[in-house]
């Protein structure tokens, strides 16, 4: 009996097109058919029309060769595609399969239901009537429509339909379109005569509306922007995406605001693999305030194995010295004054020896001018061997041609050689490392003022490093963890030679700090050598997690010994005469669970002061709070209490807030270079609240942009999972005021087409 069921079955479908497993053993009471299980699963999908289909249902009807119909819970599968009904009948002669009753389609996650729908199989199209959907692999929109026509593998259209990602039941935002057509190949969805709704109310009109269903890029609009700041009034920026290629790509954003008139700016974005690079072009051409144009270019590019050479360039300019104080919507770039225009490149000419060429100009802006000199070229060539018969050798040979924009200042060629060796022993628990080096340079001098002249100079200097390794194990609290004593010895001894008369072409004192504290040069640059004869002395303790090796609570502490009085200095620095150097001292990492500081203060052990003081503490926990709390001070130049936010008030909303207050009104900023004056160097005030299907943030913000001028900007935006975004995003100004900020971990995308599987 049961062979005779089989046998009537294959004559109903010819070619083996469908074997219903169960259907066949349900009628004789006997085992159904069993499918052959593949070892893995592979996410490259087979082509449908290659693949038999399987079905099963209660019962089966048909006539031979011409249409089969399975009725009751019926189900038919076909290369990853699952088609569910009351009742389904397929025809053979045309392809077509009609399904009614309750009918669902699943294919690669995304799922269809309706009342009914007639399809052809092969080639996937048909129509849908009255159904809702589910896009999981887009995102997880859904939403219903009058009718949904499939147009081919991966194409479906909708008539007088609807689309969110929120959930089914009153969703905060719903797009409705006369007609909506989703394309997964090229993952975008477009409406036409659309409208955006959020809670009820239409935010958005538009007879075209196109959008991603992924992260792929594609051309078109991307959503406008809104902002208003003070010193630009109310702006509002149309954004022009263009993908020319899979790695090349183009941005045209025109922009009009009401104090600054209409503004035009473009960036163009490559990547190879032997080279990448952007250039970015604003301008306006013609601003009220200046009644003429304005503009702001960027070029950078970068190229490696180029005839074994890499290299690159950084070009940037402006039209004239507010343009960074009038447009800048951050602090950051506000603060600008000298802007780079530098060009290089080098390349390895042995094992042991590298060169670079360079050229460096600036255009200073501001209370930058006249500006550092310029490097008209720089040639530098490099000479490295380790461990030749135990011994390391170093050299370097500079030649540079000195030009500054003020005509009066001397120029000039610097040429230097400075060879090395040491001979590093390095053993467990302990190393030693000897040093000499000499340094010769040469300066051909021209002035306008006077002739010019050659001077020469040849320093000598040897160094003794060494250091002491100790570990221990120590119980800290119900933890066993291994605490490292590190203590270091570093002398080093160069003697006098008299500089006064060499020009300071790129040379400035070094800051004080932990780094500086085992340099052999107490200069930055080679204008200066100090003579120095002295012996830092410094320690380190850490706790390390002997399981993982992670570093936890860090101290550090270091001094320096002088054994002479300093001769060579900088003009309007005055000379060292101390005995011994402040005292350093330094703890960071984590103190309780969630909590870490990060501390450092300078001691002077000649007047018992704080020349400075740094200390930070962050709390951050890993449900998105956010605590930072900070004190920043260094005599006549820097004093500021700094705070910082992320803190949950309601269900979903959180506060933003930072406040950076400077107490000093003496000295410069060394970061922003301005002067500093008593008062808030920047501030912060917003909230954010995160949906399942959308995010609002509200951001206004504050800073110093000039002396006694400062800037206000004000962020709107509205996150539409799935569509895109509206408004000024605030995301870079809040990670840079809130360190440790991270846009709330949305859904988590399915990367398999096997998501959703049934």
């Amino acid at each position: 009996m049961l062979c005779r069921i089989r046998r009537l079955i294959r004559s109903l479908l010819p070619g083996a097109l469908w074997a219903f497993a169960q259907a066949a053993g349900a009628q004789a009471g006997a085992p159904g058919f069993s499918l052959k299980l593949d070892g893995s699963l592979s996410e490259a999908a087979r082509a449908a029309e290659t693949m038999p289909a399987f079905g099963r249902a209660r019962q089966v009807e048909g006539r031979m060769d011409r249409e089969t119909t399975l009725i009751g819970e019926a189900e038919v599968r076909r290369a990853g595609s699952v088609i569910r009904g009351d009742r389904l009948t397929y025809y053979h002669a045309d392809d077509e399969l009609f399904a009614v009753g309750n009918v669902r389609v699943t294919r690669d996650g995304n799922v269809f239901t309706g009342p009914a729908l007639q399809l052809k199989v092969d080639t996937n199209e048909g129509t849908f009537t009255s159904p809702s959907y589910y896009l999981a692999l887009q995102g997880g929109g859904r939403g219903r429509a009058e009718r949904i026509d499939f147009l081919g593998p991966g194409k479906t259209s909708m008539l007088r339909a609807t689309f969110s990602t929120c959930g089914p039941e009153s969703p905060d935002w719903v797009l409705s379109s006369r007609t909506l057509l989703f394309d997964q190949d090229a993952a975008e969805g477009v409406g036409r005569s659309a409208v955006l709704t959020f809670k009820d109310t239409p935010i958005v009109a538009t007879p075209y509306m196109a959008f991603a269903l992924g992260n792929e890029r594609r051309s078109g609009f991307l959503p406008p922007t809104f902002g208003l700041t003070s010193r630009s009034g109310a702006d509002l920026m149309v954004p022009w995406y263009w993908n020319l290629q899979h790695n090349m790509d183009a941005t045209l954003y025109p922009r009009v605001s009401t104090r600054r008139g209409a503004q035009i700016g473009g960036e163009f974005r490559y990547l190879e693999s032997s080279y990448s690079g952007e250039t970015r072009v604003e301008a306006n051409p013609h601003d009220p305030d200046t009644a003429g144009p304005r503009y702001f270019w960027q070029s950078r590019h970068g190229f490696s194995n180029l005839g074994g050479w890499s290299g690159g360039w950084d070009l940037r300019g402006v039209s004239d010295d507010k343009y960074f104080v009038d447009y800048s919507r951050s602090i950051v770039t506000s603060a600008d004054r000298v802007l780079p225009r530098v060009v290089s490149m080098g390349r390895s000419l042995s094992d042991d020896w590298s060169m670079q060429v360079s050229v460096q100009k600036y255009q200073s802006i501001l209370d930058a001018r006249p500006g550092p000199y310029e490097r008209e070229p720089q040639v530098l060539t490099r000479y490295l061997a380790r461990d030749r018969s135990g011994f390391d050798l170093a050299s370097s040979f500079d030649v540079t041609e000195f030009r500054h924009p003020d005509p009066l200042r001397p120029y000039g060629t610097r040429a230097i050689a400075n060879p090395q060796v040491s001979w590093p022993v390095r053993r467990s628990g302990w190393f030693f490392v000897p040093k000499a080096s000499v340094h010769a340079s040469n300066y051909q001098i021209d002035q306008v003022a006077g002739p010019g002249y050659e001077l020469n100079r040849t320093v000598p200097t040897w160094s003794l490093d060494g250091g002491l390794l100790f570990e221990r194990p120590m119980l800290l609290g119900s933890q066993t963890v291994t605490q490292t004593l590190e203590p270091r010895l570093f002398y080093v001894r160069t003697p006098y030679r008299d500089q006064s008369a060499f020009p300071l072409f790129d040379t400035v004192q070094a800051d004080f700090n932990f780094s500086q504290l085992f340099s052999e040069n107490t200069f930055i640059g080679n204008d200066r050598l100090a003579d120095v004869n002295q012996l830092t002395a410094a320690a380190v303790s850490r706790l390390i997690d002997p399981a993982t090796g992670a570093e936890g609570l860090r101290f550090a502490t270091g001094f320096r010994s002088y054994f002479s009085d300093q001769r060579v200095s900088i003009p309007g620095i005055t000379p060292r005469t101390d005995k011994r150097s402040d005292l350093l001292v330094a703890a960071a990492g984590p103190v309780a669970p969630h909590w870490s500081v990060d501390t450092g203060l300078q001691y002077s052990m000649a007047t018992t002061r704080l020349p400075r003081v740094n200390i930070a503490t962050r709390y951050l926990p890993p449900d998105g709070r956010i605590l930072n709390a900070g004190v920043r001070y260094r005599r006549d130049q820097l004093g500021q209490i700094d705070l910082s936010s992320r803190w949950p008030v309601a269900d979903g909303w959180n506060s933003l807030a930072r406040f950076n207050y400077s107490f000093l009104q003496q000295g410069v900023d060394p970061f922003s270079g301005l002067r500093n004056e008593r008062g808030v160097v920047e501030a912060l005030a917003g909230f954010e609240y995160q949906a399942s299907c959308w995010a609002l943030r509200v951001v206004t913000q504050r800073f110093r942009t000039a002396a006694s001028e400062a800037t206000t900007a004000f962020f709107l935006q509205l996150e539409l999972n799935g569509i895109g975004s509206i408004g000024q995003n605030p995301f870079l100004v809040l990670q840079r005021n809130i360190p440790g900020y991270r846009l709330p971990q949305g859904p988590i995308e399915p990367g398999s087409r096997y998501f959703g599987y049934e």
